[in-house]
């Protein structure tokens, strides 16, 4: 019976169609790739690859038996991708979904360049194609494209206007991908050209629900010019410009052209930002990136769910725009006050603030008003929760009208521009008592805060009306500032009084009240 069955499997093509590679053996593969038979080929390549050379090329010359390929050259042993790619037949009738990654440049490895003639002839039936980590040809019509694809990313290695596609042949080609539900181009755009708009109208993706960009600002641009997607869609853009191109740019055309593309209906004309209809945008986070130097702005808005907290990403949000800050709270005032304007911050409900970097005066002053803006959260810096506690005592209409929730996370009290932690407890007890005279707070979370003790939580909750609900996550991790050290050169370091903190605006100090 057991040689039966032995028999049968081994005399099933579609058993060993699903090609691997283990144990830097590549007669395993082999065995596989001749009892497949010809049965459609399934593989996934991310391992060491100078052993697998040969049957790579092997398998990527019977091409017309690839249904779906996953080729990653992810070690510090790069892998002749030329020499396999060159292997391919010039069609692929079944292929559906194709990854090719080159060498990443952290192993020293040089860029691969993609092949002009590669699958010349197509792939019908390609619907998910990522080329990623390629030097790529300016003729995008030498690339892969087929019109069934739902599923494309494509990342240029040479991001060198040289290197870019010609405005007339990219939109051509994107103009036969109608179907694509996922869209990500990185360094791949074209450079901007004199006419506004391509000649047949605005390219339109009714199925795209995802869109992820890398590029500097006026390339994004002038392809939300060049494009219609739904307001379904979820944006991810990521913006390369220098610090100095944030700080000089106008961020206002480029925000005009991501909502006209993006958030307004068919038919609706743009006009000045205040003409524009309201984008019913209700959360907004100002985060830190993948690197301490990165920030990102995150959106939410009223056609898509929202997070439950704030400390969850998820679901995703509609809207992200990543950026280099270097260090600088500069790089984060033009992007956000663009968004205020042309995206209309008005319906906002809630803010979140977790940024190294403090937030700036002019900044702040873009919320203090919203009407709407209920739940604030402040995460990791103390001179951006000084001047929101400021504002509760200027003079005129009050700040932040609809605020009820607080959220603080990571805060350190004893931070050296601050003061002492007893002082700076104080002084949010002080806030928060004359906040209760015209809007008072229901609601106070407190975790993972530096140098907040037990008795300043107890000193808090006696100071508010015993219906605020309140938490704290005992949290008490009290610490020594470096500073304290050098307390007897008071000239040096500069004292701070109780309720005062440092406005890194000013380079001075200055009184909450």
């Amino acid at each position: 019976m057991f040689r039966h069955w032995r028999a049968v499997a081994l005399d099933c093509p579609a058993l060993w169609s699903d090609l691997v590679f283990v144990n830097l053996k590549p007669a395993i593969t082999e065995v596989m790739l001749q009892r497949s038979k010809n049965a459609p080929l399934t593989f996934k390549f991310t391992t060491h690859p100078l052993q697998f050379h040969d049957i790579l090329c092997e398998i990527a010359s019977q091409t017309g038996r690839l249904r779906d390929v996953e080729l990653r050259s992810l070690s510090h042993q790069a892998l002749d991708l030329p020499k396999i790619l060159s292997s391919f037949e010039s069609a692929a009738p079944i292929l559906e979904r194709l990854v090719l990654e080159g060498s990443s440049p952290l192993y020293g490895n040089k860029h691969h360049i993609f092949p002009d003639n590669f699958l010349q002839d197509g792939a019908p039936s390609l619907l998910h194609l990522e080329i990623l980590r390629f030097a790529l040809p300016s003729r995008w019509d030498a690339l892969p494209l087929s019109s069934t694809l739902t599923h494309l990313r494509v990342q240029n290695a040479d991001a060198t206007q040289a290197a870019r596609p010609a405005r007339k042949s990219f939109l051509e080609c994107m103009a036969t991908l109608v179907r694509l539900e996922t869209l990500g181009l990185s360094g791949s755009l074209p450079v901007p050209e004199g006419i506004s708009h391509p000649s047949d109208g605005p390219i339109t993706f009714p199925s795209l629900r995802k869109l992820e960009l890398e590029d500097v600002a006026t390339n994004v641009r002038q392809l939300f010019n060049d494009i219609r997607i739904p307001k379904e869609a979820r944006v991810d853009i990521t913006l390369n410009d220098s610090l100095n191109s944030f700080q000089s740019a106008s961020f206002g055309p480029f925000f005009c052209a991501l909502r006209g593309s993006w958030i307004l209906s068919r038919g609706t004309e743009l006009g000045t930002a205040g003409s524009l209809p309201p984008s019913d945008l209700l959360d907004l986070r100002i985060v830190e990136g993948r690197a301490p130097t990165d920030t990102q702005i995150k959106c939410w808005f009223q056609h898509h769910e929202l997070p439950p907290t704030f400390k969850d990403d998820t679901p995703h949000a509609s809207l992200v725009v990543s950026f280099r800050t270097f260090g600088s709270a500069l790089a984060h005032a033009p992007l956000i006050k663009a968004i205020a304007e042309y995206l209309d911050i008005s319906s906002l409900k809630t803010l979140k603030v977790a940024t190294q970097e403090a937030m700036r005066d002019e900044t702040l002053a873009l919320f203090k008003n919203l009407s709407k803006l209920e739940k604030i959260a402040i995460w990791r810096n103390h001179e951006t929760l000084s001047k929101v506690l400021k504002t509760f005592k200027e003079d005129g209409a009050p700040s932040f009208p609809a605020l009820t929730s607080f959220d603080f996370h990571g805060i350190d009290f004893d931070d050296e521009r601050t003061g002492d932690a007893d002082g700076a407890v104080r002084t949010l007890v002080t806030a928060f008592e004359h906040r209760d005279e015209y809007q008072p707070i229901e609601q106070i979370r407190m975790t993972e805060c530096t140098n907040f003790s037990e008795d300043h939580w107890e000193s808090l909750c006696e100071s508010l009306p015993e219906e605020v609900d309140m938490f704290w996550d005992q949290w008490e991790d009290m610490r020594e500032s470096e500073y304290d050290e050098e307390e007897d050169d008071l000239s040096e370091l500069g004292w701070v009084p109780p309720g005062a903190y440092y406005d890194s605006d000013d380079d001075e100090f200055d009184y909450y009240f």
